[in-house]
């Protein structure tokens, strides 16, 4: 959908975040004070769910990271035992208010928001696992914090918030979400487990004190994740999809990945591009459908005619430094991969493709071995997911070059997971954005 100002104030995130008027009112008569609050975030994905404790010194303008920590599997996994959902969460919250000063977390109000996992789940299993986990986080002695709204967000909630935070970072937009007038607006590009995410600020927010959520478009495609789309091709493709994985990888008994990058690609792309048709031919499918932005003009300019610049994060750049990892350990690539090196964190897509199909070319074995000690592991890699490189870094390509439409060898794209320090999550363009209607309401 894209996001006009009508839009943006009907998403409800007010409504929807039900903190208690005295504990804003203490924290608006605090901050008076120059006493930094704290905040609690949960992202609860389709693969775990992360614990986000912020610091904000409202006095100072400033907002930093003093908590971070993903406890899995995700919260979606417990829909036929929602109960089983509270223990480890529990633990995770407790650990992480030993970070917020003695006497401080009675104040910190705590929100939990499901992502995509969730919202694959039919809308009875939703609320039973966040009726499960309210009352028995909240009904336990240990429960550290003041107060708690869970609830499933929209697609367009995460990437609208996963824009405030780039640009915030950036030093592109202030805490009350306008423009400061400096650079190109950032857009931002997100890739989970069960969708994946595009935001583009509008040309408008370059302006000084413009309102940066006013036409940004934000299109989050459920289904498209990376997880959920290899399964999908494991499941339609089953043996030829063995080109998806690095050679020797054991993928079945008696099935082991041959590594070969372009046929995956095709295998990739042929799946996404009739799905993307049937979505756009169905009148009753799901939209925005993928492909779309091709006949929306303000996306054609930023991406194609590269008058925008994009932050790509989470799996993407966890993906792609992969890439770049296996190719710093493999010396014998090194004429193939010296280009994708020296522009990384932003290379072509045709640097990026050159060091993908060497990469998947390589033998998996010794990648496994190194998995299994934390000290050579990849920091962002781990058995859960290192098997799928290959078969992610190829979905990559074929998403920003074929259904974004970025160029070739175009350097528009970064890929990153945080700006000095802070990571470049939504939870924080969260935050920022209840601020920010919350400053917006005169009885407050």
């Amino acid at each position: 959908m894209t996001l006009h100002p009508k839009g943006y104030r009907d998403l409800g995130f007010l409504l929807m975040l039900p903190i208690r008027l005295c504990v804003i009112a203490a924290i608006v008569a605090r901050c008076c004070c120059a006493v930094p609050e704290y905040f609690a975030v949960c992202d609860a994905g389709s693969t775990g769910t992360r614990l986000y404790v912020f610091e904000l010194d409202l006095s100072a303008a400033k907002v930093s990271t003093v908590f971070v920590k993903k406890t899995k599997p995700g919260l979606s996994s417990y829909a036929n035992d929602p109960a089983a959902a509270v223990g480890p969460l529990l633990k995770l919250l407790v650990e992480g208010s030993k970070t917020i000063p003695d006497g401080l977390s009675k104040w910190t109000p705590l929100v939990i928001f499901g992502t995509a996992g969730m919202r694959m789940l039919p809308l009875e299993q939703q609320n039973a696992v966040w009726k499960a986990v309210q009352s028995g986080l909240v009904s336990d002695q240990q429960f550290p914090f003041e107060d708690l709204s869970a609830r499933t967000v929209t697609g367009s909630e995460e990437g609208l918030w996963a824009l405030f935070t780039a640009n915030f970072l950036a030093g592109r937009m202030s805490h009350d979400l306008t423009s400061h007038g400096k650079d190109i607006p950032i857009g931002l590009m997100d890739l989970g487990g069960s969708s994946t995410q595009i935001a583009i600020p509008a040309s408008s927010a370059a302006k000084q004190g413009a309102q940066f959520a006013e036409n940004a478009i934000v299109h989050s495609y459920l289904g498209f994740g990376m997880t959920h789309l290899r399964e999908e091709v494991r499941k339609h493709k089953a043996g030829v999809d063995a080109a998806c994985y690095m050679r020797g990888t054991e993928i079945e008994a008696n099935l082991y990945g041959t590594g070969d990058a372009t046929s995956c690609r095709k295998i990739i792309r042929d799946m996404v591009t009739e799905q993307s048709h049937a979505c756009q031919a169905d009148d009753t499918a799901e939209k925005p459908c993928l492909g779309d932005l091709a006949h929306v003009p303000e996306a054609v300019d930023a991406i194609t005619m590269a008058t925008g610049e994009f932050y790509a994060v989470a799996g993407m750049t966890y993906v792609v430094d992969f890439v770049r990892w296996w190719l710093e350990l493999s010396p014998e690539t090194a004429a193939v991969g010296r280009s994708f090196l020296d522009a990384y964190p932003k290379p072509s897509l045709v640097e990026l493709t050159h060091a993908v199909d060497t990469m998947c070319s390589g033998d998996y074995a010794p990648i496994a071995a190194r998995t299994a000690d934390k000290k050579l592991a990849h920091p962002f890699t781990g058995f859960d997911n290192g098997p799928y490189r290959c078969f992610q870094a190829n979905y990559i390509l074929i998403l920003l070059g074929e259904m974004y439409g970025f160029k070739p060898d175009g350097r528009t794209v970064t890929f990153a997971l945080d700006v000095q320090g802070e990571d470049l999550e939504w939870p924080l363009g969260a935050l920022l954005h209840a601020r920010a209607q919350r400053g917006s309401r005169k009885e407050l």
